[in-house]
């Protein structure tokens, strides 16, 4: 006979109870997030209120108040009109003790989440203590495929099954063979009188119960994938079959019943932003990044992560993707300032001395904290025709004074530079001093112009670079994926390569009567001869 005293200390605390009974799945700490969640797919606060150890064998990680008021912060419901409302609230009594956490939320709850943040686990996790505890009486869960839910419903199948701790406290609740009881790949009933059912988008639906009874629980995990919102009538399609077929599974009259969708954003018009759209539904919207700019489970994603992967997206035109599946943000791909069709063909390489002139510029900087400004040069030239190439571009953060001047004097004598520019603010007019006693120990002279700005930073960069990007008059010598990725991702990214190329086409701005229409030859008269117009003979002035 199972320890009741074992018992009832896991029941009072769902987050012990995994940790027991499923390590493999939660070998560290719970984060404040997914203990938000475990609350609202639980309907239940009180154990939020379990401050210390959190597991009978781990001595040091704790939950303390300072998480619970991240719930409290960060766990808020989004309405249509733009304004939000906390979900979670502290409830103190007459001594101003904490007594209790107030949780208010709908019946339909929808939480929009980036992908590989633990939503399925979290929620397999969940349906396994609500069986064990008798929490339901029938689950229905539903994916994307059949294949899909199945595949989650075997999770939980195979826990009950064959984890060990499971058995010795709670038992067998698989039936045997010869019960009438089902236990098959898309549904399982247990011994205790538990029932759970899986169905992929699209699927059979209407009517469901099981000996008279209807889902208690609806669980919806990435109901959509990339082909269901690819054109309208796919996501039309699968908005129909969910209002119509699936929503009304749940008893209409039964509030107890709960309807939660979980998923990460893949299009601007996809389900989950239609549910956001719905005062019906209480609708909770997560990034990666928390709008105070820390991290929402900074294990699995933070600064560092965050820009690598934004990078990776952005560098393959795919800037809009990153934001949705991370920052459950659509933006707008008509709106973006350098779309992706500008860089096209973009690699051009050419003899430098094709150019007629060729600038260089440093936009320099020493912080070396992730996500500080880095220290950026670009090469640039122009051709007899007008077009310009970006030549080069180096960039580093945390380069000192020393890396940087050694660097510029690199890429102006490779590429034999006629320009030199140095952005001259602050600690960057310091940096023209150190570039003019190099010359002298190089014995290499050139005339560095301190480059000040009358505009902002991002008013330069999309009046020089942005028109002259949309009219194909920019090449690049090689693969510059930094560049590339800042102009692709603006005004979101980062600035400095961009802004150092910028500045470096500024300084050709002397050569800008050649930047005519490539296709023509810029010493050609632009005027068709007066004669050829008026059909005849014309007196020229001496």
């Amino acid at each position: 006979m199972p320890d009741a005293t074992i018992l009832a200390q896991l029941y009072a605390d769902p987050i012990l109870a995994f940790r027991v009974l499923l390590p493999h799945w939660f070998p560290r700490k719970m984060p404040w997030v997914h203990r938000g969640i475990v609350a609202i797919l639980l309907r239940r606060t009180d154990f939020l209120l379990n401050f210390g150890k959190e597991s009978w064998a781990d001595e040091e990680a704790e939950w303390t108040e300072a998480d619970l008021d991240k719930i409290i912060q960060w766990f808020v419901w989004e309405h249509a009109d733009g304004t939000k409302e906390p979900l979670f609230a502290k409830r103190y009594d007459e001594r101003k003790a904490l007594v209790a956490v107030d949780l208010r939320i709908g019946q339909h709850t929808c939480i929009m989440m980036p992908r590989g943040f633990a939503k399925t686990t979290l929620t397999n996790a969940v349906n396994i203590f609500k069986v064990l505890f008798k929490l339901t009486k029938f689950t229905l869960m539903v994916s994307e495929t059949a294949g899909h839910a199945a595949k989650q419903l075997d999770n939980i199948k195979a826990e009950l099954e064959a984890n060990e701790r499971i058995l010795e406290l709670f038992g067998s609740v698989k039936p045997d063979r010869n019960s009438s009881l089902r236990w098959t790949q898309e549904e399982f009933e247990t011994t205790t009188e538990v029932f759970f059912t899986a169905r992929g988008r699209g699927g059979q639906v209407r009517g469901l119960n099981n000996k008279g009874a209807r889902p208690d629980t609806v669980n919806v995990d990435d109901l959509e994938d990339e082909e269901s919102v690819s054109t309208p009538e796919q996501r039309d399609k699968c908005l129909t079959w969910f209002m119509s077929s699936l929503l009304p599974v749940i008893p209409r009259l039964d509030r107890s019943a709960t309807f939660t969708v979980m998923g990460t954003l893949l299009h601007r018009e996809a389900l989950l932003t239609k549910l956001a759209s719905d005062e019906d539904w209480t609708f909770i919207r997560f990034g990666a990044k928390l709008p105070d700019g820390s991290w929402l489970w900074p294990e699995n994603m933070d600064e560092a992560g965050w820009e690598a992967t934004r990078r990776s997206f952005a560098s393959k035109g795919k800037a809009n993707r990153f934001y949705m599946e991370f920052a459950s943000e659509a933006r707008d791909d008509d709106a973006a300032k350098f779309k992706t069709e500008y860089f096209n063909s973009i690699i051009e390489p050419i003899d430098p001395e094709s150019c007629i002139a060729r600038a260089i510029v440093i936009d320099p900087a020493i912080s070396d904290k992730i996500g500080a400004d880095r220290t950026a040069i670009a090469v640039v030239g122009i051709t007899a025709k007008g077009l310009i190439h970006v030549l080069d571009v180096w960039g580093r953060v945390g380069a000192d004074p020393r890396e940087q001047v050694d660097k510029y004097f690199e890429l102006a004598s490779r590429w034999d530079c006629t320009r030199h520019g140095v952005e001259a603010i602050a600690y960057q007019a310091a940096l023209i001093h150190l570039l003019r006693e190099e010359m002298f120990r190089r014995h290499r002279y050139f005339e560095i112009e301190p480059i000040r700005h009358s505009t902002k930073k991002t008013e330069r960069i999309e009046g020089v670079l942005q028109p002259r990007y949309a009219a194909r008059y920019i090449r690049h010598q090689r693969d510059f994926p930094v560049l590339l990725q800042q102009l692709l991702d603006w005004p979101n990214g980062g600035f400095d390569d961009a802004d150092a190329v910028a500045m470096a086409v500024t300084l050709l701005d002397p050569f800008a009567a050649l930047a005519a229409d490539p296709s023509k030859d810029p010493f050609e008269d632009e005027y068709e001869p007066l004669e050829k117009v008026v059909r005849g003979s014309v007196r020229h002035a001496p």
